[in-house]
């Protein structure tokens, strides 16, 4: 994978639960990749997209990461934390824009490259509802062809319907034209639960983002609503909850 010019991913989100109770959910996105600094991140063409500052759509540094305005430093402390040797290029993030001043990812992905804009990093930050935040990070070979595979122990609160337990098993794909993310949760041998985000990527301009707005006109609040009323339906279902362990970064955003 290299990097790619600025681009809009419209699709869907796809949840599905196997145990200990079948549920499943489906919900429209909007997301934006781009860089999060350098010249390139000041090429777009979307008169109704900005990079920190308010528009109707907007990427702000501030909402990621450490929530500074050194989001290159922090992915660089996250490398660094996991092991992983690399001084990063060209850095895009794929987030979900906020929409007139309201955002909420549960998932944002940094594609990490090296000097020659190869593939060499992806990090995958994690949000909850308790404003906590963890990001996992793997090293990727530049030269490796075909979709992304990782794995990692589950180490952070994300869902109430789902201890701090368990592994996580990822699967990426992404080019020019569509994106596949794919995340399994495994506990004891079991898939116990499983999301698949698909989205078609467009060049990020006024009439792509105009018909994406069409599409899904509330963005943020699509996505919040829709997790809520499946939470909901959950509950109804007898599903049992755990609850977050406070006081730690589960329920604190992630500093380094």
């Amino acid at each position: 994978m290299t990097p790619l010019p600025a681009s809009l991913y419209v699709g869907d989100v796809a949840h599905m639960r196997h145990h200990p109770v079948r549920h499943a959910l489906r919900y429209r996105v909007m997301s934006i990749l781009a860089d999060i600094d350098g010249p390139a991140r000041l090429a777009k063409d979307s008169r109704l997209f900005a990079f920190d500052r308010f528009n109707l759509l907007s990427h702000h540094v501030r909402d990621h990461g450490a929530r500074s305005n050194d989001l290159r430093a922090w992915v660089k402390t996250i490398l660094e934390r996991d092991g992983i040797a690399l001084n990063p290029g060209r850095i895009q993030l794929l987030a979900a824009p906020r929409w007139l001043g309201l955002v909420f990812n549960p998932v944002c992905v940094y594609f990490c490259h090296d000097s020659e804009d190869r593939l060499a990093a992806v990090l995958f930050e994690v949000s909850n509802f308790h404003s906590g935040r963890h990001t996992y990070a793997f090293a990727v070979d530049p030269d490796e062809t075909g979709p992304l595979r990782f794995r990692c122990p589950k180490a952070f609160f994300v869902s109430p319907f789902n201890p701090v337990e368990g592994e996580y098993r990822f699967r990426l794909e992404r080019d020019e034209t569509r994106l596949r993310l794919g995340i399994q949760l495994y506990r004891d041998g079991q898939c116990v639960m499983g999301a698949v985000h698909l989205a078609e990527a467009k060049p990020l301009t006024t009439q792509a983002t105009c018909q994406a707005l069409q599409a899904i006109p509330a963005n943020t609040i699509s996505t919040i609503g829709g997790i809520l009323f499946e939470a909901m339906r959950l509950r109804l279902k007898g599903l049992p909850t755990f609850a977050p362990r406070r006081g730690i970064p589960d329920t604190m955003p992630e500093s380094l």
